[in-house]
């Protein structure tokens, strides 16, 4: 059984995430609907996900989704403090702005977000300002389920950027001394700069930056259900993701009201396609909010901005609607050097399978 919702979890309700025989979960869940988590409707946040370890590997992907919405998020947060120059307290208003109404409504890291900016230590700082840039958990070997997570997406052959990119800047933040010594090696870093033509449109640039997070927590959860998609279907473990979305409502790192509302919507359909790209209504809303993410990665970059996530997210959405990518060139490389054949402008997309025709670029 999956266990979410951290240590203080214990005190407040888990959301817990079982898996297994329903006969065997049967005699167990009256006890569990009590000590987990409740919605808002007093509804509990547990649930049979499906049988066999489907309730370990349910949770091991909820852990992936995290950690690309707390990147993003944590990427929001500097270009706020560095690029327009807030306040750890300005910074605080403004998630418990995004938290209040809208697509980030309701989402628990949003909420502890304002509540982290806020926090002062016995002298008056705040004590955000006293934390270093060093996530060292999946290193450490206390946090394996991201490792896992990414590991899952690459086997299953499922494009998960958001999710993956938040693990690649998770492992440079941990070896802080070998970052200093790059910055010594190259004379120094790229600074993030001030977004001084921001300083007239700080309101516009906030609500751009608002729906930026947005599409990379939207898409961290389409990424993370396709890969929990590809292992039922290998494991045959009959998930029922109306049960997951309950699940995820309260008590877990990755409750977010406005887009669990729309996931349960969409799973309350028996036949839902469970690639989420494919559901009209995600694909509305992510193409909504690609205009402010591509602008806030633009002009992050401009400024040297880390934005790991957000640009991944961008790049995945670009790749994934589009059907001229320069994997056309990457192909004929490879038929090249390595007669590993290609497929034909003029033959239907078929399946991922080895194609029919080689050219020989150059002759022996």
């Amino acid at each position: 059984m999956g266990v979410s919702g951290g240590y203080q979890a214990a005190r407040r309700g888990p959301s817990l995430c079982p898996g297994g025989e329903e006969r065997a979960l049967e005699i167990v869940m009256p006890l569990l609907r009590k000590v987990a988590a409740k919605d808002s409707q007093g509804n509990p946040c547990v649930a049979r996900a499906g049988i066999g370890g489907s309730g370990h590997y349910v949770k091991m992907i909820h852990n992936g989704i995290e950690h690309g919405m707390m990147s993003a998020l944590a990427e929001a947060w500097q270009i706020m403090n560095l690029g327009l120059l807030m306040s750890y307290d300005e910074i605080a208003d403004e998630f418990d702005r995004w938290n209040e109404n809208g697509e980030l409504r309701g989402t628990f890291l949003v909420a502890i977000g304002a509540d982290i900016c806020r926090q002062r230590n016995d002298q008056g700082r705040h004590v955000l300002s006293t934390v270093e840039d060093k996530v060292v958990q999946d290193v450490d070997g206390s946090e394996g389920t991201g490792i896992w997570s990414q590991l899952e997406a690459v086997r299953l052959h499922v494009p998960a950027p958001s999710l993956t990119t938040a693990h690649f800047i998770r492992l440079a933040s941990a070896f802080r001394a070998e970052r200093k010594h790059v910055k010594e090696a190259f004379g120094g870093q790229f600074p993030v700069q001030e977004w001084n033509e921001a300083k007239g449109e700080k309101k516009t640039v906030l609500e751009s930056l608002r729906r930026a997070v947005y599409a990379v927590f939207l898409a961290s959860f389409v990424e993370g259900i396709n890969v929990i998609d590809q292992a039922d279907q290998e494991n045959r473990w009959n998930i029922d993701y109306s049960a997951v979305v309950q699940i995820w409502r309260n008590g877990c790192i990755i409750k977010a009201d406005y887009i669990i509302d729309m996931l349960a919507d969409i799973f309350r359909k028996p036949d839902a396609d469970l690639d989420l790209l494919h559901n009209k209504r995600v694909a509305r809303e992510l193409h909504d909010a690609f205009p402010a993410l591509k602008e806030v990665v633009v002009k992050g970059m401009e400024h040297n901005a880390i934005v790991p996530s957000l640009s991944a997210t961008l790049e995945f959405l670009k790749y994934s609607t589009n059907t001229i990518l320069p994997t056309q060139f990457y192909e004929a490389q490879l038929d090249y050097f390595g007669k590993h054949m290609f497929d034909l402008k003029s033959e239907a997309a078929g399946k991922p399978e080895t194609g029919k025709h080689h050219h020989e670029w150059k002759l022996a």
